[in-house]
């Protein structure tokens, strides 16, 4: 295992263990509020607060119904294939903490670390996704002021024992050597960052993907996703894993349009698809040779097509839709996170029909789909209710 750099108490180390597919662990904030609550508030969490520090494949979403302002006053590294959504109308606000060097844990800075090795990222889902890091420029005439090292900073090891941040988001300096300032200027992105937009651990990626999804049909699986910017950008290939992410083959690629500002929409054809399940992700990479990889989409090819829910965040209802043209009975059940069994439908013909459950009556929280079918293969899948 490769070891990096993160916080906690005794530095900044993080332990990379192997890439996964789905979180480990998610964590929902459904109201304005403090990231860590202080003593006597009301936690934003429902379904249980980050860590500080280290994070491991972690889903943190931000999710506040009409918008709202989350504040962050807490140091969290986002590890091991994490990611922060920070939904629509919804504010990250970083506020000073006045800390003076990374790895004081009696004052942590406000910061989150993005490493550079996996997929960890930070995805500002539409315009009214917003970073807010005003007022954090190193105060030098106040001791007591902020000293900068609050933020968003992507992560680098140049040798063993040593790391370099360079800031994202935030006021002056940009970049630390271990907990020494290295250079005085701004960060990349200023002290504000709106979107969409998607930050990973190499910074901005060239390509801010808005949709990706993976259908099945007759003998084929159809992949259609769509950008709404491309700056820098080279081409976009398609790959497949037909053993659950252990190996990816690049099937076919598309040259980027290099569009700015406007929705840009792609479609692609695997006409050979494997016999059941198979995975597919798109490697975005610039003209740099830099690139980064989308979520993945999981297809099989037998008695359950694809399967989508949505809508996702829902309040009222979800809709259960099952591709293909299977004449077979599937069994679909309905558990909330506690893994209490909720609701049970048998659908007979499942192909291209689409099952409605009603979810008004339950709570704020991640409930699971999961599908069965004759043949024993199952699809599962995660939908958040929020109230």
């Amino acid at each position: 295992m490769k070891k990096l750099y993160t916080l906690i108490c005794a530095g900044l180390l993080i332990t990379m263990t192997a890439s996964a597919q789905t979180y480990s662990h998610t964590y929902t904030a459904v109201q304005s509020g403090n990231w860590q609550a202080n003593a006597g508030d009301p936690t934003i969490w429902t379904t249980g607060q980050p860590p500080v520090g280290v994070c491991d494949n972690c889903l943190v979403q931000l999710i506040i119904p009409g918008g709202g302002t989350v504040t962050m006053n807490t140091s969290i590294s986002l590890n091991s294939g994490s990611t922060l959504v920070i939904g629509s109308g919804v504010t990250l606000k970083i506020a000073p903490s006045g800390a003076t060097v990374f790895n004081d844990p009696s004052n942590l800075p406000h910061s989150i670390y993005l490493t550079d090795v996996q997929m960890n990222q930070i995805n500002l889902v539409d315009a009214t996704s917003h970073i807010d890091a005003t007022g954090l420029d190193r105060n030098l005439s106040s001791p007591t002021g902020p000293f900068g090292y609050d933020g968003i900073f992507t992560t680098t090891q140049p040798s063993p024992g040593n790391f370099v941040l360079l800031k994202q988001v935030g006021g002056t300096p940009n970049q630390f050597f271990n907990n020494a300032i290295s250079s005085n200027g701004p960060a990349v992105f200023g002290t504000s960052l709106t979107g969409p937009s998607t930050l990973n651990g190499i910074g901005a990626l060239p390509i801010i993907l808005t949709s990706f999804t993976a259908t099945a049909g007759e003998d084929v699986v159809n992949l259609t996703w769509t950008t709404s910017s491309e700056v820098n950008a080279d081409h976009i290939a398609i790959q497949r894993s037909v053993d659950a992410g252990s190996h990816w083959s690049t099937i076919g690629t598309e040259a980027a349009k290099n569009t700015t500002g406007t929705p840009t929409d792609y479609t692609f054809a695997d006409t050979k698809p494997g016999t059941g399940t198979s995975e597919y992700r798109l490697q975005l990479v610039d003209k740099d040779g830099k690139y980064t990889y989308s979520s993945v989409r999981a297809v099989r090819m037998g008695q359950i097509g694809a399967v989508s829910v949505y809508p996702n965040p829902a309040s009222n209802y979800i809709n259960v839709a099952i591709s293909g043209k299977s004449t077979d009975n599937v069994l679909i059940r309905l558990y909330n996170q506690g893994g209490q069994l909720l609701q049970t439908r048998n659908v007979p013909n499942a192909g291209g029909t689409t099952v409605a459950f009603s979810v008004a009556s339950y709570p704020t929280g991640n409930y699971l789909v999961v599908i069965n079918a004759p043949d024993g293969s199952k699809q599962v899948s995660n939908v958040l209710v929020s109230k």
